[in-house]
């Protein structure tokens, strides 16, 4: 960052184009330019004369009558003192007026982007009435103040009673002192009404409205807003879709509307209306009047919180109720019921019941799907018909459940009681703090524990033992059952269903059944009988040590991992395609596995057999291995290993070592070392098959047979590197070889690299040092990197990629349809095919030839064409694109976007990234020579549909009930109502069509 001061004169001050500089005029009427970086100047005293350029800058005028130019990119202006002129240019500008004094006379014109400006009359001496008018040339304003192109607003009112109403766009507005009337208009709005008795309306958008102190009234209209009461008795009004709605301290009246709706009462008697919709209520303190209205309802109330009339109206409601204790039997819905305290109940069909404390809990709910936690105390619990859910919690607990499939949890305790009912029922037993040994069997529709607890007419059970050496004797006809031994020496068992089975600490005898189970046992030495289906298995050492596990998978598709590195294995797959991962990691001699029908490892105890797919971790030694005819995974570790991966589309890595790799028959991915190259020599052999082969510095791979590509990285050489990709042998220095490759993935040095391509797509990135690239054919992809670079496409459609603009680069894109493209950084990208000694950002410095694409940064980017046809794409930012003569295309993409075709027969592309923002700007289009392209998807177009759904007027609405275009012939602009009846969603602006006052469906395109 540069800093550059002026003199008490007159001065002319210039800031890089190459960093962020801080420039200071002083007194004199200076002139100020701040360059290509992203700069803050002031011009402080006199008639100052300030411009930014195309990043982000940050303007101050000071005292007198300022001129300030933002020019492009997201600039902050703040004129101060003085009528002062203040230009936004392109991007989204915000103008800073921050007194009265500093607004009287000023003229400001936004530019094009969504530009912001911020007004502060809290010191005028009367009330204000203002109206946003859109689109209006020039508005004028309190104290004389001229304003265009300005889309937001932010407004801080007076110390009276203030008259503001907001336009199409997100406006900030602060009543202050006074009874205040805000009205948002279209846009995300957020009001503030202050002291005072204030009306708030949010018109459309996603408004939020603050009341705070005073007897406010709020709407939130359409969109989905929050509306926020604040102090003394408030009212508020949701209005269409999805609002919030806090009424916080006084006696307020909350009307959601219709739409989903949150509704929180706060301190105070509140009154709350659901309305239409699936609403929330929440009353809080206070003796609360809660009605649902129609939709389906959640009202929330804490027992102890005052005595509230509750009524959930229509629709299929349900009553939240927290810190309840005593006794409560439900009544119909039709019926008026009492919770303690006075607290009266209607029309509710659904009830959560969260007890508090160890309190004994008899509650009864009704026929609805319920859900009641009853946590410590002796309880009594029952739940009709449909689907609940019941958390006993600790003690003596006795539960009923009915009709329906419901969920019952028995807490730590003993001798319960529960019954499932009819349906399909879950019962969970926790023990898991026990030590003693429990028994648990299941026999008929009862299964018993040995400390007393019985459950009846429950098809599926959870149990979590505790520290003693527990057994499953019998899980008779029950569907899924999940047991955790947790410690000691358990025995449990499965059935028939997707079992899930964990034998914890301890040595344990795990078996389970038919189906798809789950066993899992990371301690001891265990002995698992996986039986019949598709099973998952794993073990491990544990705590105790190196493990001893015998494992026999049975029939089916089975999946076996072992992490025990340094226990026993005997483990047999059985019947199917079995695949066992096995870690070898812990192991320090040299480890020989080579699979087949039944295996035993050299120096490691480890006996398989039946397993036709593996995956092999080595440990330390030199080890050998050997795949099967299937895909496998082997990973070599340290040392030097030797790793076949047989037939197969196999993954072998051979790790720390000078390894040898061979792939064998498939398609097969072999990684000789880490990246660079820093882990060994490395000899790998691809073999048959379409291989793909990764090798670094000192490394030595041969194709073989098939279609291959070589990933060839030498980040950490900082020699020159020099040769021809051809398929043939290459001798990179004297230990880096390759020969048999197709296809080439290539990663240079710091030294200066001189590679060319194949006939196929290769990947080349430069990285540091000079470098010249050559894609050769194919449809290659080409990255620079630190120096100066050339970098040539060749023949096919390629695509090279600037990240660097440290160097003096000269991209080719060559025959073919090429793309250039920007990597995201820190710059945007200005590019001038014309004037290429213009380009400045992340293009600084580069020479361009032979382009057909041309996509910029996820920065606010500047790309101008040439006399050809010329495919300009912005990318994300507020991009400015202008293709100048011949027939371009120009894809703004997200952002608002500043588009120019120039001569020619141009197309201006929208995608679903085209109506993100507050629309793009196309400043000449010509009916009958240009044409507007909209993607199907993304606008909502039927497959059938031959051309787009246009209504164009002063006002057009949608009525068609398909995704429908709208045109405002007045002011160009152009709509896109997604469901075609402008109620579900409200239309977003696509774009801005100066100079054009009407439209027909001919001017579009579809893709």
């Amino acid at each position: 960052m540069g800093t550059i001061l002026g003199t008490l004169g007159d001065d002319t001050l210039i800031g890089s184009d190459r960093e962020a500089d801080v420039i200071v005029g002083y007194t004199g009427a200076d002139v100020i330019n701040g360059g290509m970086g992203g700069d803050t100047a002031w011009g402080q005293e006199d008639n100052d004369h300030v411009s930014g350029s195309f990043q982000r800058d940050e303007l101050y005028g000071g005292d007198g009558d300022d001129t300030l130019n933002g020019d492009s990119g997201n600039d902050v202006l703040t004129g101060e003192a003085g009528k002062d002129k203040l230009n936004g240019g392109s991007g989204r500008d915000s103008i800073v007026a921050s007194g009265v004094d500093e607004i009287f006379g000023d003229i400001v014109d936004g530019g094009s982007g969504t530009d912001t400006i911020g007004l502060n009359y809290s010191a005028y001496g009367a009330g204000l009435d203002i109206v946003i008018q859109d689109w209006a040339s020039v508005q004028t304003l309190v104290g004389g103040m001229q304003i265009s192109n300005v889309e937001s607003f932010v407004i801080t009112g007076t110390g009276y009673d203030d008259l503001i109403t907001g336009g199409a766009y997100g406006d900030v507005f602060w009543g202050g002192v006074g009874n205040d009337e805000l009205s948002g208009g279209g846009g995300d709005d957020s009001l503030t009404g202050g002291t005072g008795a204030d009306m708030l309306a949010g018109g459309s958008g996603a408004d939020r409205l603050f009341g705070e102190t005073g007897t406010d009234v709020l709407f939130g209209d359409t969109g989905n807003d929050w509306l926020y009461g604040g102090d003394d008795d408030d009212k508020l009004y949701g209005g269409d879709e999805q609002d919030q709605l806090m009424g916080d301290a006084g006696n307020d009246l909350l009307s959601g509307g219709r739409g989903r709706d949150l509704l929180f009462g706060g301190d105070g008697a509140d009154i709350l209306q659901g309305g239409a919709g699936n609403d929330v209520l929440l009353g809080n303190l206070g003796d609360d009047t809660m009605d649902g209205g129609d939709g389906d309802d959640w009202l929330i109330f804490t027992y102890g919180q005052g005595m509230d009339q509750i009524m959930g109206s229509a629709g299929s409601d349900r009553l939240e109720v927290s810190n309840f204790t005593g006794d409560f039997t439900a009544k119909a819905a039709s019926e008026v019921n009492t919770l303690g305290g006075g607290t009266t109940i209607s029309g509710i069909e659904h009830y959560s019941i969260f007890a508090a404390g160890s309190d004994a809990n008899n509650i009864v709910t009704g026929d609805g799907n319920d859900i009641v936690f009853s946590w410590d105390g002796d309880d009594t619990l029952v739940v009709g018909a449909g689907d609940d859910i019941v958390r006993a919690g600790n003690g003596t607990d006795k539960v009923t459940g009915g009709s329906g499939n419901d969920e019952i949890d028995l807490g730590a305790g003993g001798a319960e009681q529960a019954d499932g009912g009819t349906g399909t029922d879950w019962i969970s037993i926790d023990r898991s703090s026990s030590t003693t040994a429990q028994s648990f069997s299941v026999s008929g529709s009862t299964a018993t524990l040995s400390d007393g607890t019985s459950v009846t007419n429950f098809e599926r059970y959870r149990v979590e033992f505790g520290r003693g050496g527990d057994l499953v004797t019998s899980v008779g006809s029950a569907g899924t059952v999940w047991f955790n031994g947790n410690g000691g020496n358990d025995t449990l068992i499965g059935g028939n269903a997707a079992d899930r089975l964990n034998g914890g600490d301890g040595d344990d005898t795990l078996m389970s059944g038919a189906g798809d189970d789950v066993i899992t046992d990371l301690d001891g030495s265990n002995t698992i009988s996986a039986g019949d289906g598709d099973d998952k298995v794993s073990v491990a050492d544990g705590t105790s040590g190196a493990s001893n596990n015998s494992v026999d998978l049975g029939a089916g598709n089975d999946s076996f991992a072992s992490t025990s590195s340094n226990g026993v294995l005997d483990l047999d797959g059985g019947a199917g395609i079995d695949v066992a991962s096995i870690d070898f990691s812990g192991t320090l001699s040299n480890v020989d596995f080579a699979l087949s029908a039944d295996v035993t490892a050299t120096n490691a105890p480890v006996f398989v057999r039946n397993v036709e797919r593996v995956q092999l971790f080595g440990g330390a030694g030199s080890d050998n291995f050997v795949g099967g005819s299937l895909n496998d995974e082997l990973i070599g570790g340290g040392n030097n290993d030797a790793l076949n991966g047989g037939a197969g589309d196999d993954t072998i890595s051979g790790g720390a070592g000078n390894d040898r790799l061979r792939g064998g028959a498939g398609n097969d991915i072999i990684r000789g070392a880490g990246l660079a190259g820093t882990e060994g020599k490395d000899v790998i052999y691809a073999e048959d098959g379409n291989d793909t082969v990764y090798i670094g510095i000192g490394d030595k791979a041969d194709g073989g047979a098939g279609t291959d590509v070589l990933n060839l990285d030498l980040t950490g050489q900082t020699r020159d590197t020099h040769f021809t990709f051809s398929g043939a042998a290459v001798i990179v220095d004297t230990g880096t070889w390759f020969n048999g490759f197709e296809a080439l993935e290539f990663s240079g040095g710091s030294g200066r690299d001189r590679v060319s391509g194949g006939n196929l797509g290769d990947t080349f990135k430069g990285n540091n040092g000079d470098d010249i690239l050559h894609g050769g054919g194919g449809n290659d992809t080409l990255r620079d990197g630190a120096g100066d670079d050339q970098l040539f496409g060749d023949a096919g459609d390629d695509l090279l990629i600037r990240d660097d603009q440290s160097g003096k680069d000269v991209f080719d894109g060559g025959t073919g349809l090429d793309t250039l493209t920007f990597g995201d950084g820190s710059s945007s990208v200005v590019l001038d095919l014309q004037d290429q000694a213009a380009n400045r950002g992340v293009a600084l410095g580069l020479m361009v030839r032979n382009f057909e694409i041309i996509k910029g940064s996820g920065l606010d980017d500047e790309i101008r064409g040439d006399a050809s046809g010329n495919i300009l794409h912005g990318g994300k930012g507020d991009d400015l694109l202008d293709g100048r003569a011949g027939n371009d295309t120009l894809v703004g993409g997200k952002g608002d976007d500043w588009l120019t075709g120039g001569a020619g027969n141009d197309r201006f592309v929208f995608d679903q990234d085209g109506f993100d923002g507050e629309g793009d700007v196309i400043t000449d289009f010509t009916r009958g020579l240009d044409k507007l392209v909209i993607e199907r998807v993304g606008f909502g177009i039927a497959a059938g549909d031959t051309g787009v759904t246009l209504v164009t007027g002063t006002d057009p609405a949608a009525t068609s009930g398909k995704a429908t275009l709208l045109f405002e012939t007045d002011n160009g602009r152009l709509w896109f109502d997604a469901d075609g009846s402008g109620t579900d969603a409200d239309p977003q602006l696509v774009a801005i069509l100066q100079n054009v006052t009407t439209l027909s469906t001919s001017d579009f395109m579809l893709f």
